[in-house]
């Protein structure tokens, strides 16, 4: 670990010319050897004696960690001046950067009765305050309350690099939503995030592909998170806490993905019994969740435990007897507490889509299709004295898909991907101005792509490999105005040989190095950032974007098929302004470029097996502006994305050696989007939501022409007339754009209190004006110059259900 810890000194930034190589494990123990040893006799940061700083941990009597608590510190000579902090998972609260002198620090949460403690801040040093909080019911008439708790503030003061949004359950809800809420519908409208059609919850985070955006539950990966063929996605909206988005600048501790990731964290409620239950048009769904007895918590050594469960069902299938298809679902996640502040997390997910259509006759073949997600992971955090914690992590993750054709024997599609995690990552505050973060961890992963047809191996690939990876991080405030963050990750991908290949010697080192830097002005409340990093992929999906509905087929990097190597750097100020912040605006700069992207290689030979797919580049660049209300009658925003993607691949198709490049934009270069976003309470206890889109259209290859391609009868050299096949003249790839698409969307939930819990009926109106916003084009061959329909997404959508608590 002492070498780890070294590598988030500036020396690893020399390394970030090299790039991904493929070297022997003995260079790369030299090169660890050397960077130790230069990094060693780095000199550290002076010290700033003036600065100080407090720190501590909330828990109740029980020992149990108080998250979500409200920290404040005043002046004990001016009680007017306050600082405010929040506990985090651990209880711990932190206060940098703080004048020497005396102060009143005060821990409150609902449920507990406030505490108050006289500190003493002296310079250059750290007051440490451990508080212990009493039980205490609140008596209150009945009121409708609305809390909303976001953490945006806290990465703003905390993070330097990382460009990330929070959407709480209530603002999904409010969102509105195809039959039901959706966090990854609901995350289209954050800026930088595009997607490409209405059928579609797969989305494309500032010209990345869709299987680039790493998703977690709770943190254990969920690698295909669809129902539906991708028109929405498995998370349960009664289940989520808070889903988050990092668009960019992500820390070293994340990898695996190079354009974003999306967090979704579960809300185990507060560990009395509930039931929440919700009917829609799609789809039947209960969560239930509580405590533990207390005489099984103390036979597990807990002093604290909440668990919840939940199961979603769709039933078009048992009222229509020709609906051939369903969905379902089962999602669980308990954690628990120990007298020593131990945490225990379990969380476990697993679905299922099902379609069975029966065959007829010869001519119309049954299917019989099941794809679905399972995922389980756990982890066990020992918070440690000072702040920080030590934390453990397994998962294991699978997506599977089987497809058969009833009728006709041995004819089948099968494709699947299964993930492996072990983990380990520490958490410390080695000074009141400094947060080092590392671990280390190792992943298995494998993929599987059958096809055949009676009995006839059409394609059959099999990709396996260890990804092993250490990172370290650290973040830095050498005064009150700065905050600087360094890191580095390194990996290193031991793929399996692929078939027909020779067995690569040595695997695949990639160093990825980030930096960040922001300055704080007008008293803290605004600051401009810097970041940059390198970041590695070594998955890839094989889906052709421009199908509105589709599964990932998903593959490996191995001796045929690169990993994705994106260099990033963005800019950008952001801030908060209005009375209690209730305003905040950040605006940003990007420029990615994307190194061993794949698509399918169409010139591909059929002897080969190591050419179906071919590796190119590309690059993308733009601008995020987003200014967001969150307190008042009306809260909700509105974001603006500029963006311009490019992919560059060689020209298989020319017959010229080597072949040249030909550049274009991918299926999701839209150029601008916009997203507002509003909710407000409008009379009889009603809530209102809109949102309203507008997009310049997507690319695609104009078909200019067609012509005849006639078979020729070589006993009598004549031409077969009238029996003859089409030949289409392609334009440019992705030379013209759709017209430019735009929809309105509003929701009206009635929240009703009743005696025994509440009852919430919503609707929901997607396209409230009907645009027709255009999917693709129908071509006619048989007109010159081919004539061409198009086919427009969804018209206006009437959605309603019901949602029960008690």
């Amino acid at each position: 670990m002492t070498v780890l810890a070294h590598l988030g000194r500036p020396v690893l930034v020399l390394t970030a010319v090299l790039g991904p190589v493929r070297v022997p494990a003995r260079a790369v123990r030299r090169a660890l050897v050397l960077a130790a040893s230069l990094a060693a006799i780095w000199p550290p940061a002076p010290s700033n004696a003036q600065q100080a700083s407090v720190a501590g941990r909330a828990r109740d009597q029980d020992g149990v960690p108080v998250a979500d608590a409200t920290v404040s510190l005043r002046l004990a000579a001016d009680s007017s001046v306050v600082r405010l902090a929040g506990t985090d998972r651990l209880g711990f609260f932190a206060f940098p950067r703080v004048t020497p002198g005396d102060y009143l620090l005060t821990v409150a949460r609902i449920g507990f009765g406030p505490r108050t403690e006289e500190v003493t801040v002296s310079a250059g040093a750290e007051s440490r305050v451990n508080v212990v909080l009493s039980v205490q019911a609140v008596e209150l008439e009945e009121l409708v309350v609305e809390t909303r708790r976001s953490r945006r503030r806290e990465w703003f003061e905390e993070s330097a690099g990382v460009t990330v949004e929070e959407l709480n359950r209530a603002e999904i809800k409010s969102i509105p939503g195809i039959a039901e809420a959706d966090p990854m519908r609901a995350v289209e409208v954050l800026p930088g995030v595009v997607t490409v059609s209405d059928f579609s919850a797969a989305f494309n985070v500032r010209g990345g592909s869709a299987d680039q955006n790493l998703i977690l539950l709770d943190g254990v990966p969920i690698i295909n998170p669809f129902h539906l063929a991708g028109f929405f996605s498995v998370f349960n909206a009664d289940m989520v806490g808070r889903a988050e988005l990092q668009s960019g600048g992500f820390p070293a501790e994340y990898g695996g993905r190079v354009s974003s990731v999306l967090s979704v964290e579960t809300d185990l409620g507060d560990g009395e019994f509930g039931v929440d239950s919700g009917w829609s048009l799609l789809a039947a769904r209960t969560a239930v969740g509580g405590d533990l007895p207390a005489g099984t918590k103390a036979a597990a050594g807990l002093t604290s435990a909440r668990w919840k469960v939940s199961g979603r069902r769709s039933y078009f299938d048992l009222l229509l007897p020709d609906m051939p298809y369903y969905l379902m679902d089962f999602q669980g996640a308990f954690e628990g507490w120990t007298n020593r502040g131990d945490r225990f997390k379990l969380t476990a997910y697993s679905g299922r889509d099902v379609l069975n259509v029966p065959g007829t006759d010869e001519d119309f073949l049954g299917l019989d299709a099941h794809w679905g997600n399972d995922a389980v992971g756990a982890s066990w955090t020992r918070p440690m004295d000072g702040g920080g914690a030590l934390d453990l992590r397994a998962s294991f993750s699978r997506f599977q898909m089987d497809f058969d054709f009833v009728g006709h024997s041995d004819t089948d599609a099968d494709n699947g991907v299964t993930e492996s995690v072990f983990g380990l990552n520490l958490e410390r505050r080695p000074t009141p101005r400094t947060h080092w973060k590392s671990g280390l961890s190792t992943k298995r992963t494998t993929a599987d792509n059958l096809s055949k047809a009676s009995g006839v191996v059409i394609r059959a690939q099999h990709f396996a490999g260890w990804e092993s990876a250490a990172y370290t991080q650290m973040r830095w405030n050498p005064s009150a105005r700065w905050l600087v963050e360094v890191g580095a990750r390194v990996d290193y991908w031991a793929p399996a040989k692929a078939d027909g290949a020779v067995a690569r010697a040595d695997g695949i080192v990639a160093v990825s190095p980030r930096a960040a830097v922001k300055r704080f002005v007008r008293d803290g409340d605004w600051a401009v950032r810097i970041a940059g990093g390198r970041f590695t992929q070594f998955l890839h999906s094989r889906r052709d974007e421009r199908l509105p509905f589709g599964i990932d087929v998903w593959m490996l990097a191995n001796e045929s098929i690169t990993h994705v190597v994106s260099d990033q750097v963005q800019a950008g100020v952001e801030g908060y302004f209005g009375a209690d912040d209730e305003w905040s605006a950040s605006m940003e700069g990007y420029y990615r470029s994307f190194d061993g992207v794949i698509t399918q290689n169409f010139a591909e030979d059929p002897n080969d097996p190591l050419d179906d797919m071919m590796s190119g580049d590309g690059f993308s660049y733009g601008a995020d502006l987003m200014v967001r209300k969150s307190e008042g009658e009306t809260t909700g925003w509105i974001s603006v994305s500029v963006v311009k993607a490019v992919r560059r691949f060689p020209d298989t198709y020319s017959g010229v050696v080597p072949p040249p490049t030909v550049e274009y934009p991918p299926v999701f270069d839209r150029r601008l989007e916009v997203d507002l976003v509003l909710r407000r309470r409008v009379g009889w206890g009603v809530e209102g939501g809109l949102r309203w889109n507008f997009g310049t259209g997507l690319p695609y290859t104009l078909y200019l022409t067609s012509y005849d391609l006639y078979d020729q009868r070589m006993a009598d050299l004549l031409v077969e007339q009238g029996c003859c096949q089409k030949g289409v003249l392609l334009g440019p790839i992705n030379g013209e754009r759709y017209p430019a698409r735009h929809r309105l969307d509003v929701s009206l939930r009635k929240p009703m209190a009743k005696r025994w819990g509440r009852i919430t009926p919503y609707l929901s109106v997607i396209n409230l004006y009907n645009r027709d916003n255009v999917l693709f084009y129908i071509f006619d061959y048989n007109r010159a110059p081919v004539g061409r329909k198009g086919i427009s997404m969804i018209p206006i959508l009437p959605t309603a259900g019901v949602e029960v608590s008690f």
